[in-house]
């Protein structure tokens, strides 16, 4: 674990990346929008006990902003990316508004594992980059969702349905995507099975010997498919950008691929253009 960051809530929003229970700053005394002498855990606490809004909003002060440039990766990221979800427990601006919201920067052939969101529906946006394949399944004898969301496409993911995203190209893609609760929750099917024992997960799948093992379960954004991973030159016994690109560079990279992808003439573009519609 990390050391305690302290700080004063003024400047919490450029902090909300470190996990929860290691905030706090460095106050002493209580305030309008200063969460002094608290941890965040205990200021989102504080912001749900006001019964008047006017009153959370006095306290939250300042705290309307998220920086998903400077957070940290939910559960530390993967070898091919990471996603950021700025629900309740990350960002006090959410608190009483029946939202959160979520960034996301996929490496080539970056796969968002499959998952469920128990408490929220999603609404997914390609921003920029490769196309996206995604498969949505939300129960037994319901219709599979199988299907591709190219940059500037949404796709919608029902609360509780598994699904999953992999980009399909060798370029990073960027995406972000809202949700419909503060606290949406995630279950990675894979943290999933690997909590219970594995006679169980053994007889799930009819099978007498081990199904998987629990030591090979990657991160959140692992590498994606076999052919995609061929394609592109990456070899998935050594591939690993985690903690090697920020999300800035990330961000910057999936603009440059898409822009390159759809021929965008960078020496002939000035922001002087825009002047003829004056």
């Amino acid at each position: 674990m990390l050391a305690a960051l302290l700080l004063p809530l003024v400047s919490l929003a450029s902090a909300l990346a470190v996990p929860l229970e290691q905030r706090s700053d460095s106050g002493s005394g209580s305030g309008s929008g200063s969460g002094s002498g608290t941890n965040l855990k205990d200021f989102i606490a504080e912001l749900y006990a006001q019964v008047n809004p006017n009153d959370r909003n006095t306290l939250l002060g300042d705290g309307f902003v998220f920086d998903f440039l400077a957070a940290q990766s939910f559960g530390g990221g993967g070898r091919d990316g990471g996603v950021i979800l700025a629900d309740n427990t990350l960002f006090p601006g959410v608190v009483g508004n029946g939202l959160s919201w979520l960034v996301g920067f996929l490496g080539p052939c970056g796969m968002v594992a499959p998952h469920n969101h128990p408490r929220a529906s999603e609404y997914l946006f390609n921003i920029a980059g490769p196309p996206l394949a995604a498969t949505s399944f939300q129960e037994n004898g319901s219709p599979i969702f199988s299907g591709q969301v190219a940059a500037g496409e949404v796709i919608v993911l029902p609360q509780g349905s598994v699904h999953f995203v992999t980009n399909t190209g060798c370029d990073p893609v960027f995406i972000t995507a809202g949700f419909n609760s503060e606290t949406p929750g995630v279950g990675f099917l894979s943290s999933m099975y690997t909590s219970m024992d594995p006679e169980t997960i053994n007889a799930a799948f009819g099978q007498d010997g081990t199904v998987f093992d629990p030591n090979k379960i990657p991160g959140a954004v692992n590498l994606g498919h076999a052919e995609c991973l061929s394609k592109c030159g990456i070899d998935p016994a050594t591939f690993d950008i985690n903690g090697k690109m920020s999300n800035k560079d990330l961000m910057k990279a999936a603009f440059a691929g898409f822009l390159k992808s759809e021929g965008f003439d960078f020496a002939g573009y000035s922001p002087d253009m825009f002047k003829q519609f004056n």
